[in-house]
């Protein structure tokens, strides 16, 4: 505390940076909850409008949740555990749903196993209803358990072996040692992973909106309230139901997290690697993986190429004529790397001087900021695009640009991110380098510019990347701000499913998901020169 109130310059980059969080973090979020009022509120729920969509959502978390981890663990215990082949290729098939919308896997699901689907229809001769709980259970597995498996997989890679090898060592068999070492000390990992995704489902969006039919749930319910009825009352107070939910469920995840660092012993991973799997477990990981890997290159392969054919599945003609909606509408593909590069660099360097300050120095109120900064995570975001839509439409407000606006709702959208990387990159600095800076004269300020900052390039990178690919891949945020000229690529793929103009739809997603590679791909080698000049 002493230090920052000798230091004005620190004072001073602390408080516009706890102002903006409190200005487009708390305050939309507040205005969402108070915009019903008591009345509002009373009048709403007592008509029960919103029960069956809660149950349909509840419903639909668990099973999808259920399934999505249960494959997500398959796919991550192989990855980490067994000594199968090809795990390079099987790593980058778990990635590549994080590149793209995740609604995206609705629209394949109906192009595969729709009435008119390539499986249902041409190879079994069935024309199944899918729109409903059925179809979207199947959807949200597929879209969701390479989430899952990313964060199983995170758990299960810093768990310390050393106790396994002990076990194997003094004779337990490979199940006892996974019944009573490995799944335990997984276990409160594990159920944050849990959490994390059963949110992710939650709050999703745009694939209820696709395939869900009249089986409503609470974000698809909250977008029909307004964009039917004009209801913005209604759809504050379901948001509000839905922002409750997912706020409790992250609060436990956080609580579980806090927990892990008792079980694992020392907190660290160790050099030691995993005991070896027996032969059989190794072909049925390799097995699952394969099916799992299949089954999402299906759905990526379908996009492909039905952005390439006439009219997929009836027409296999070769054609480039889908992608010339990308210039009929490449307004939209600009917006969306503009918005995306800019709310993607902002937010990387706002993060990242905020977990500075957050992780290296004591001061009141540390805490709550620590949490506001992180908030944004457990926010569906249905409930941050109502906020920003009731919060800053006003008359006075005009002159703000819509694009401005959708910017800065991606960059504090997708802070937790940004500062979630720089607090680890921070961990791992040794707090005596920027001490010594300190110690020579330098200001706090300037120790974080010419000391810390050139050591966070991986984090800086790690944040940039994290947030561009959400905010390129976004829809529930942004699709009550849009006008027609901020329109951006989701907002177009979602209007063209919806217009059933598949060819169109596709070859949008097909360019979203190359701008998201371009981007990653690009960051990879400038992080690999980077290593390779800090080397020399």
């Amino acid at each position: 505390m002493r230090s920052i109130l000798r230091e004005p310059s620190v004072v001073v980059t602390l408080s516009v940076l706890v102002g903006l969080m409190l200005l487009f973090i708390i305050y939309p979020q507040v205005q969402v909850v108070l915009v019903p009022g008591f009345k509002g509120y009373v009048e709403f729920l007592s008509e029960g409008m919103w029960l069956i969509p809660l149950q349909n959502s509840f419903l639909t978390m668990l099973l999808s949740t259920t399934t999505a981890v249960t494959l997500g663990f398959i796919y991550a215990y192989a990855m980490v555990y067994s000594k199968m082949p090809w795990k390079p290729f099987f790593r980058l098939i778990g990635i590549l749903p994080l590149l793209s919308p995740p609604f995206v896997v609705a629209a394949s699901y109906i192009l595969l196993f729709g009435p008119r689907g390539i499986i249902s229809y041409y190879v079994f001769g069935q024309t199944p209803n899918i729109l409903g709980l059925g179809g979207l259970w199947g959807v949200q597995t597929i879209a969701f358990f390479p989430f899952a498996y990313q964060l199983i997989a995170d758990v299960l890679a810093r768990s310390d072996a050393r106790m396994e090898q002990a076990a194997r060592n003094l004779g337990a068999s490979y199940w006892d040692v996974f019944r009573t070492i490995t799944l335990p000390m997984a276990r409160p990992g594990l159920a944050a992973a849990i959490l994390t995704t059963a949110i992710y489902i939650l709050e999703d969006f745009g694939n209820p909106a696709l395939i869900a039919g009249r089986f409503t749930v609470l974000p698809t319910q909250a977008y029909g309230l307004i964009s039917g009825f004009g209801d913005v009352v209604g759809a504050a107070v379901v948001s509000t139901i839905l922002l409750l939910i997912a706020l409790s469920m992250y609060l436990t995840k956080l609580r579980l997290e806090g927990r892990q660092s008792f079980v694992t012993i020392s907190g660290k991973s160790s050099s030691i690697p995993h005991p070896p799997v027996p032969r059989v477990l190794n072909m049925a990981c390799f097995v699952a993986c394969l099916i799992l890997a299949g089954l999402v290159l299906m759905v990526y392969g379908v996009l492909l190429v039905s952005a390439l054919v006439e009219a997929f599945p009836a027409n296999w003609t070769f054609t480039t004529k889908h992608f010339a909606y990308l210039g009929a509408n490449s307004l939209s593909l600009r917006n969306t790397f503009v918005y995306g590069g800019i709310a993607a660099s902002v937010c990387a360097l706002y993060a990242m001087v905020l977990g500075f300050l957050v992780q290296r120095h004591e001061w009141p109120g540390r805490r709550i900021v620590d949490f506001i900064a992180i908030m944004p995570a457990a926010v569906p975001g249905i409930f941050f695009g109502i906020g920003y839509a009731t919060a800053f439409n006003y008359r006075w407000l005009d002159w703000l640009d819509r694009g401005t606006l959708i910017m800065i709702s991606m960059i504090f959208w997708n802070i937790p991110v940004g500062f979630q990387a720089a607090v680890a990159g921070l961990q791992q600095i040794d707090r005596s380098l920027d001490e010594a800076a300190t110690s020579l004269g330098a200001s706090t300020l300037r120790g974080f510019r010419d000391i810390l900052f050139p050591l966070l390039g991986s984090s800086l990178l790690t944040g940039f990347v994290t947030a561009f690919v959400r905010a390129v891949t976004t829809l529930s945020v942004i699709i009550f701000l849009f006008t027609p000229g901020t329109t951006v690529a989701t907002i177009t793929i979602f209007q063209l499913v919806n217009d059933f103009n598949w060819g169109g739809a596709t070859a949008f997603t097909v360019s979203v998901i190359g701008m998201a590679v371009v981007v990653v791909v690009s960051v990879w080698i400038i992080s690999g020169r980077r290593a390779g000049l800090q080397k020399t």
